[in-house]
């Protein structure tokens, strides 16, 4: 899976002016913190709209990389805060579910980072945000699979404990690599009634980038040599990586070995066919970055083994943001409106 999952649409959904929210309550939402031995410092946000009321839970888990959820850029002569948290999920599921998000490890919930760039040289190039903002340290010495899924426990614990779920439904949304943590959240946490992939993966994340040098051959982007020059280059990767599976300060493709390795070790597929829960899959058809190959093959494991808990939904024509490719524009149909639709019904 590639290194930019984050979301270069979101980026540009702060309109760019003077005055900008950077804090959590300016959003809506209240900072949670759980100190733990094992997972040092965890920070969730819960929206604030009917707080002090029971509800049910509806948990985003958003995808990779050490974004902060808030980021205040400062350009030349501009400003503006791009988020790297669902808008639209946060604003449908506020006054009817507790809406909750976490941070990533060691990343407050807004950082500022300077630009040397114009308005239009943003606009036309977001992405280079993801190339100038360094992760913390602690990001990268924690951040796995297993954290994320234990962090995530450890907040529904808080929430749980503290009188917020009203003992009905927990709802998981993640995203992309949060896809990915669904699954094993899911069968961790037996309170975890819902959950809903989207644009994840289904096989190891790592077979991506070798299918992909296989499908540039059978394109003729490159030669049949080359592009088996390039997997026996990865697969020499991939060995480093699970020779090294707790390395954190060694890296590939932007993250860890830590992180690749505990991504790389737990199948979705099978943590996904370990449940009984319904599960609503969003697959996109022209992903570059969560190959639909992967998920459709979820599709086919679950029709084989006879498993009916399971809707598999394609965006057709669409990339890992669910827009089209070639103007970035979103799916003409909201797919978080079908989301909570289907978790009304279920």
């Amino acid at each position: 899976m590639k290194t930019i999952l984050l979301l270069i649409a979101l980026l540009l959904l702060k309109t760019i002016t003077i005055a900008q929210p950077v804090t959590p309550d300016a959003f809506g939402l209240k900072e949670f913190s759980i100190n733990d031995k094992k997972l040092g410092l965890i920070q969730f946000y819960v929206d604030t709209i009917n707080i002090h009321h029971k509800a049910p839970l509806f948990i985003e888990v958003n995808g990779s990389g050490g974004l902060p959820l808030c980021l205040y850029i400062q350009g030349k002569k501009f400003v503006t805060t791009p988020i790297t948290f669902n808008e639209e999920l946060f604003s449908k599921t506020k006054d009817k579910y507790h809406y909750i998000i976490l941070g990533k490890p060691g990343t407050s919930f807004c950082d500022t980072l300077n630009l040397d760039v114009s308005v239009k040289e943003y606009q036309e190039n977001p992405s280079q945000v993801l190339f100038v903002y360094k992760p913390s340290e602690e990001y990268t010495r924690r951040l796995s699979l297993n954290w994320r899924v234990q962090a995530t426990q450890l907040a529904i614990n808080y929430l749980v404990k503290n009188g917020f779920w009203d003992k009905t439904k927990i709802v998981a949304f993640g995203y992309s690599e949060g896809g990915q943590v669904v699954p094993s959240l899911a069968v961790a946490d037996k309170r975890v009634t819902h959950i809903a992939p989207v644009v994840g993966s289904g096989l190891n994340q790592l077979y991506d980038g070798i299918i992909s040098w296989r499908i540039k051959a059978a394109k003729g982007e490159l030669t049949q040599q080359q592009a088996q020059d390039s997997v026996e280059a990865s697969f020499t990767r991939i060995a480093e990586i699970y020779k090294n599976p707790t390395a954190a300060d060694k890296e590939t493709g932007g993250h860890s070995y830590l992180r690749w390795a505990s991504f790389g070790t737990i199948i979705p597929f099978e943590q996904l066919r370990k449940l009984s829960i319904p599960i609503y899959m969003i697959a996109a058809s022209q992903d570059d970055s969560s190959p639909i190959y992967g998920l459709d093959y979820v599709r086919l494991e679950f029709l084989r083994l006879g498993k009916t808990n399971l809707v598999y939904d394609t965006c057709v024509g669409c990339n890992h943001y669910l827009g089209s490719p070639e103007n970035s524009k979103p799916a003409s149909v909201s797919y978080v409106d079908k989301i909570l639709a289907w978790v009304q019904l279920m």
